[in-house]
């Protein structure tokens, strides 16, 4: 058994880093009016974000098709794989989950598909790669690894602070609480990760100072011990980000702390002035 590790642009993992844990990154498609840029291939982050910046289209993500996954699938069989672990970004927001399951089922497939939803994104999905791809290192199996994934997910958590604007385009969030025409669209927004993968409105916040109170608040809740936590915000964002980041420091001294920009898959999604907060229980 050879075991492959497969992940999508939007986890936070550079390139020495996948070439030293041999994690393979299949490149999420970016749409920009007509364009279709590939993250991490075509563009930098910051020429792709200038590019948004200087237009008056909106970026989306594309849809990954079956013809290209079936392509990245071929091309770790000719290497020898014969297995494959895919941890996505959560599946309530991407259509990557749907295609990866729909070629998994197929019976003319490469090699054997095994889909793990990270039911996050970014640097908390990135801890979650990392820690796969170390375990294959270590010769664990395909089921102790996926057993060993599940219980630092059912660790991690992620709450996205955001105004909900980028949210109109579905009319929804996964809870039913609606995003147009609704007064909430003025004011700064918790929303989490729910267990599922869903994105889904945690609570409301008229200010900032409030907002962060009440993630900390939710970090503390559970009464267990914090081993990390990370911030990810855009250019916009950053200067929020970092106050929050020296809060942390104050409020959670033995916390491994790591701060990163948006990618844009993510920013994508949840748009301008956002932050991400994920963390892990011990």
């Amino acid at each position: 058994m050879k075991i492959a590790i497969l992940t999508d642009s939007s986890a936070v993992i550079d390139a020495d880093a996948a070439a030293n844990l041999d994690i393979k990154i299949l490149a999420l498609p970016l749409l920009l009016g007509q364009k279709v840029y590939y993250e991490g291939q075509d563009l930098r982050d910051g020429e792709l974000f200038d590019l948004v910046n200087d237009s008056k289209e909106t970026l989306n993500i594309a849809s990954v098709s079956r013809k290209t996954l079936a392509q990245q699938m071929q091309t770790l069989a000719d290497a020898g794989y014969t297995d494959v672990i895919c941890i996505y970004l959560a599946n309530g927001i991407n259509a990557l989950d749907e295609n990866l399951r729909t070629y998994a089922k197929a019976e003319a497939r490469a090699l054997n598909v095994h889909l793990f939803d990270s039911h996050t994104t970014g640097l908390a999905q990135a801890k979650l790669v990392r820690q796969a791809a170390k375990l294959v290192k270590a010769n664990e199996d395909v089921a102790q690894i996926l057993a060993k994934l599940s219980v630092m997910r059912d660790k991690t958590q992620t709450i996205v602070i955001d105004d909900i604007r980028n949210l109109r385009k579905t009319g929804y969030v996964s809870n039913g609480t609606p995003v147009v025409g609704n007064a909430l669209l003025h004011l700064k927004t918790l929303l989490e990760f729910t267990d599922d993968g869903k994105l889904a409105v945690l609570d409301t916040s008229v200010r900032m100072k409030k907002a962060y109170h009440k993630v900390l608040e939710q970090i503390n809740s559970s009464g267990q011990v914090v081993t990390d936590l990370m911030l990810m915000c855009d250019e916009a964002s950053a200067e929020t980000a970092n106050k929050w980041l020296q809060k942390f420091q104050t409020d959670l001294p033995e916390t491994k702390l790591e701060i990163a920009r948006l990618k844009p898959s993510i920013r994508a999604h949840v748009g301008e002035k956002s932050l991400l907060v994920s963390w892990i229980y011990a």
